[in-house]
């Protein structure tokens, strides 16, 4: 515990109190459970309700029959306890309540990134339990253990039952016509073109892995690439004139956090409703979203400093510098759009046309950050590299999920 306690920093501090906001009180007691259990009545899935009540009911009075009957006193005589709790250490009851949900789901929708989830949802909880200084490793295997056990024992005697449900959910639910309706879109492609959406997936991939991890390593080395960044700031300082500062603030604030996912929820609506499927949307949503969630990761990791605070030309920023937010953002949005728009289509023309569009918006959104002052050259380059990723990723799962290889034959 106290190798594990004694490693903080601000991000892993972020993480573990999410992880307890979580994992406890009613969210994971009640709106948690009660969302699935509606969930599976939609499904027409009575069994897997009542499951899930059954499991979640007796798991969360096992954990308080345990917590009266073993009075373990808590690790309160750390001086870092980071958030409040209440007397019983054994079980911990956030574990058993991510146990409980991880086995459920893993029980009732048998797929392998259900059990992987479940499984990394479970093991952070543990891992967040012992960091806050909340329980000792032995509450949250113990938890972990319980959780499972109960989840287990109820399902065993419903299993053929439970099986037999889902089956007969599958087939028969509206929302399967729905889903095959308006959230699959099947486009076909022969299998060159298919091949080449695959190699361009891979050299996303590879290639924005490779110039993030060379950028990331320089930064914290203060060497490498970032010999770049002094001398490109000094250039565009001596480029700044009133007309070309309007610009890049109006440029700044289109790519911003305010205009921008307006914009993609403006897009994703209305490119839904348009063509009448989801699929394409939910891509750009969830790219969008995952850009998100890499920049706050990686930067309250690595916490570089932006510049120095007199250069920003539009108001003083003093969250960290690496990688641009801005950028990563623009990127993700003009070419994972880009993709999602000119995949569908064969014209050379339009994909040239296309791709310049999302460079050149790219390009742009990169220099107005270093134009004002607000990031050094290094930040945009990791944001354009971690968007490579996020594109390559866009693109495997697409191609994965729905594009059908058609012959020559099969077409005619």
């Amino acid at each position: 515990m106290i190798a594990v306690s004694g490693n903080r920093a601000p991000v892993w501090d972020s993480l573990a109190l999410v992880m307890n906001s979580l994992g406890g009180g009613l969210t994971a007691s009640v709106v948690v459970p009660g969302l699935l259990i509606g969930l599976l009545l939609f499904f027409k899935r009575p069994w897997a309700a009542g499951f899930a009540l059954a499991v979640t009911v007796v798991s969360g009075a096992a954990v308080h029959l345990l917590k009266w009957l073993f009075g373990r006193a808590r690790p309160v005589e750390l001086d870092d306890l980071l958030v409040s709790v209440d007397f019983g250490s054994f079980p911990s009851g956030h574990v058993a309540n991510a146990a409980t949900l991880a086995i459920i789901l893993a029980l009732l929708f048998r797929f392998w990134w259900v059990w992987l989830a479940g499984a990394l949802y479970t093991a952070l909880m543990m891992l967040s339990r012992t960091y806050l200084g909340a329980h000792w490793l032995t509450d949250t295997v113990g938890a972990a253990l319980l959780g499972i056990g109960i989840a287990v024992a109820v399902w065993a005697p419903l299993a053929v039952t439970l099986d037999r449900e889902r089956r007969r959910s599958r087939a028969s639910h509206p929302w399967r016509t729905f889903h095959d309706r308006y959230v699959v879109e099947t486009w076909e492609r022969n299998a060159r073109s298919r091949r080449m959406l695959q190699v361009t997936a891979i050299a996303c991939l590879g290639f924005g892995a490779v110039v993030f991890t060379l950028t990331l390593l320089s930064v914290l080395s203060g060497g490498g690439v970032t010999a770049i960044d002094l001398p490109v700031q000094e250039w565009l300082l001596e480029a700044r004139s009133p007309v070309l500062t309007t610009v890049m603030v109006v440029l700044a604030v289109v790519f911003g956090p305010v205009a921008l996912p307006l914009i993609v929820l403006v897009v994703c609506v209305g490119w839904g409703l348009l063509t009448r499927h989801a699929w394409r949307p939910l891509l750009l949503a969830g790219a969008m979203a995952t850009g998100v969630v890499l920049a706050q990761v990686i930067g309250r990791t690595v916490g570089r400093e932006r510049p120095p605070i007199d250069l920003m030309l539009y108001g003083t920023d003093l969250t960290f510098s690496f990688p641009s937010g801005h950028v990563l953002g623009a990127s993700d949005f003009l070419l994972v759009t880009a993709y999602l728009l000119l995949s569908r289509r064969c014209s050379m023309r339009a994909t040239t046309l296309g791709l310049s569009i999302a460079v050149v918006g790219t390009v742009l959104a990169a220099l107005s950050r270093l134009y004002l002052g607000y990031h050094w050259t290094t930040d945009a380059l990791a944001s354009v590299s971690i968007s490579l990723i996020v594109v390559g990723c866009v693109i495997t799962v697409d191609t994965w999920r729905t594009g059908r290889v058609v012959e020559p034959a099969e077409r005619g």
